[in-house]
């Protein structure tokens, strides 16, 4: 990266968030470089996101009685969530946070999800049209219910879906194969509500298109690069360091997950995030007049069914066990079920192709972006695997931070500092 007028600032990630932010930066005129470990963008989180463009159905990944969900897990060939006989101090820690966070914060945190993803839905449309970008997104999201439990919760997020002014309705089984014929089911449903609003389409294809996008306006990627410490430099800079050498920027950002954490430690800035897994599959249509129109997600298990293109993609659970790259069997049982449930004649699903995405998660659940204690060091982070509108979103307000602007929309509860003085 050679010196210029304008600041030099270095993106580490080359997931979704990653390559938003180096675009927005890249708009705003600042000389931008990515730094990614893979050979190409949106290869690991990113890749396993569920494909929703949904801000309505949108929902920080904060459950009720966490640990006794998890707990009969252990003992069901379907369940919603996975963990592992025992958990770290730190997991367990993060479970009782997050189960705060639901009692006392849900409705409040969801209004800022769903503000924040709006924003993205939006920005993420305008870039399509205005580069006339090739996509497969299609219109309307069903919310699906089959405990009164998910319904009394649902009610509470009303207000917040009003003052978002987020367009939906409840539905029953008529309405609900009104509209999306393809809809074939025998589960007994609590209630549905459909988000005409919401979108679903293919997050990978958007993240690849809109790094050829930021490389024309300047934007630097680099591949097969992992960047093993940041520190502070004298002056004003700061220092990255590489396999074989030391970068010199005027900022970072760090959008790289987990990493992201693992880089700040030494810094002393602690990033209240949790590895946690989710589980993918993505099988061909077999028979185009079966499978989904619309999609949706199943709100017991929190996974999603979205058709995109040819190709139907099944996505979602919370796993906290050992990354691995295959699901864990139960998932993969969790994933055929739901699909099974719903369209059992859109394709065969056992021979679909499971892969497991390890994401980094704050225990309310809401993306985390803003500056550090270091006032040249950014984060942007903590999205999740429904997080395509947000992560766009969380890009031009951190982008507008770092220019000095004044972001379009309220960021109170999102930014480092919301979190710091959480923790302090």
């Amino acid at each position: 990266m050679q010196n210029k007028t304008q600041k030099q600032i270095a993106v580490i990630g080359g997931g979704l968030s990653g390559v938003c932010t180096a675009y927005f930066l890249a708009l705003a005129g600042f000389e931008v470089a990515v730094l990614e470990r893979r050979g190409n963008v949106a290869e690991e989180a990113s890749f396993g996101n569920s494909g929703l463009l949904a801000p309505g159905v949108a929902q920080p990944l904060v459950l009720p009685g966490l640990l006794g969900m998890a707990g009969g897990g252990r003992f069901k060939t379907e369940p919603a969530i996975l963990l592992k006989s025992a958990l770290k101090t730190s997991c367990s820690r993060w479970v009782r946070k997050s189960r705060q966070e639901f009692l006392h914060a849900f409705a409040e945190n969801k209004s800022r999800l769903t503000r924040v993803a709006a924003y993205g839905q939006m920005l993420t449309r305008q870039i399509q049209e205005h580069y006339v970008l090739e996509h497969e997104n299609r219109a309307g999201v069903l919310q699906l219910f089959r405990d009164q439990a998910d319904v009394d919760n649902n009610a509470v997020l009303q207000d917040s879906l009003q003052h978002a002014e987020v367009q939906r309705r409840a539905v029953d089984a008529d309405a609900i194969k009104a509209i999306d014929p393809a809809f074939l089911s025998d589960v007994s449903l609590a209630g549905a509500m459909y988000y005409p609003q919401d979108e679903s389409g293919n997050c990978v294809l958007f993240a690849k298109q809109l790094r050829a996008i930021a490389q024309s306006l300047g934007v630097q990627f680099h591949f097969a690069q992992t960047v093993t410490a940041i520190r502070p430099e004298f002056g004003g800079r700061v220092a990255i360091t590489l396999a074989d050498e030391t970068l010199l920027v005027d900022a970072v950002v760090l959008a790289a997950g987990m990493q992201s954490a693992a880089l700040l430690a030494p810094l002393n800035v602690t990033l209240p995030l949790q590895e946690v897994q989710t589980y993918s599959a993505v099988v061909p249509v077999r028979n185009p007049e079966s499978a989904p129109q619309t999609a949706l997600i199943d709100q017991r298990y929190k996974v999603s069914i979205a058709r995109v293109g040819n190709r139907i993609r099944i996505c979602g659970l919370l796993g906290f066990l050992p990354r691995t790259d295959l699901p864990h069997p139960k998932a993969i049982n969790s994933l055929l079920k739901v699909a099974n449930d719903y369209f059992p004649n859109a394709a065969n699903f056992n021979s679909a192709s499971f892969w497991s995405s390890t994401w980094a998660l704050q225990p309310n659940g809401l993306p985390l972006l803003g500056a550090t204690t270091h006032h040249n060091i950014f984060v942007n982070t903590g999205h999740g695997v429904g997080g395509w509108a947000s992560a766009v979103g969380a890009a031009k307000l951190l982008a507008d931070l770092i220019e000095g602007r004044q972001p379009d929309i309220d960021i109170s509860g999102l930014t480092m500092a919301d979190t710091l003085a959480a923790t302090t």
